[in-house]
């Protein structure tokens, strides 16, 4: 079966990605992962001053808001397969995601990993966003980027 990981970070431009995988997982009844990967956040720089406690609870913060919005953008965007008849599998990760989403691409033994060409990230003086530019280079799966 032809299997097909889709990444997302729940942007407005994530969700084109999700309808570009469609078109393509649909005619293939492929079997669909949906991939959210929840960016950690170094704490070194805000952390002058903190208990290690303190820092303990941060980051435990952190991780709990993450996995929240996480589970949000995969249930909206397994809703929009469902509403195209299609079933999907979600995922949520924490690290860093163009590692991430390669690691899983290569245990997952997809056959294709789809994801935007930007995401939620501020910057937007790259060609490529740096996710999907990490995944460009470290990926040994073939790779469709969105724009």
């Amino acid at each position: 079966m032809y299997k097909i990981l889709v990444a997302t970070d729940g942007s407005k431009h994530s969700f084109q990605t999700v309808n570009e995988a469609i078109k393509i997982a649909k005619p293939l009844n492929a079997e669909v992962t949906v991939l959210t990967v929840a960016h950690e956040v170094p704490l070194f720089n805000y952390s002058a001053g903190l208990a290690s406690e303190q820092m303990s609870m941060l980051q435990q913060n952190m991780k709990e808001t993450a996995e929240k919005s996480s589970k949000e953008i995969l249930d909206k965007t397994e809703a929009i397969f469902r509403e195209n008849g299609m079933e999907v599998k979600t995922m949520y990760l924490y690290g860093h995601p163009g590692e991430v989403i390669c690691q899983v691409a290569d245990k997952g033994d997809y056959n294709l990993v789809i994801l935007g060409s930007r995401g939620l990230g501020g910057l937007k003086e790259f060609i490529l966003g740096s996710v999907s530019n990490h995944v460009a280079h470290c990926s040994k799966k073939s790779l469709l980027i969105v724009k």
